[in-house]
């Protein structure tokens, strides 16, 4: 009898550490698409991206003499594991270019991520 209870015990812990691991996954997915939705800066104001709830956005850099009108848009979206897609729709002529990036930090205040396209990695801040 002993035996069974042990073991009705351990398949239970198992099977919590099980959904509570499946569900902590589905909410940091959920909470980095609504915590990237925003307009973020580089320290320097030297590159700017926004990021709209229905997966698009754009990226400019005032520093190339290129404002927010003239921008390059993008559809974004996150997947398991901190992955960032970004398909790039450049207005040089250049065409699609998808950029696969990990999230490194991303809370209410600072955005950071690495681009493995680009080997860049960009740090941003939030802008009100």
């Amino acid at each position: 009898m002993k035996t069974k209870i042990s073991l009705l015990l351990i398949v239970a812990f198992f099977a919590t550490l099980f959904v509570v691991s499946c569900s902590k996954k589905d909410d940091d997915k959920k909470a980095y698409s609504e915590l990237i939705v925003g307009r973020w800066k580089t320290s320097d104001g030297g590159h700017f991206e926004v990021y709209y709830s229905n997966g698009t956005g754009k990226m400019w850099d005032p520093a190339d003499d290129v404002e927010e009108d003239e921008a390059d848009t993008f559809d974004w979206s996150i997947e398991s594991n901190n992955k960032l897609t970004q398909i790039v729709h450049f207005q040089s002529g250049a065409g699609d270019v998808p950029q696969y990036c990990n999230i490194i930090t991303l809370n209410e205040t600072t955005f950071k991520y690495n681009n493995n396209g680009w080997r860049a990695e960009y740090t941003l801040t939030r802008v009100n």
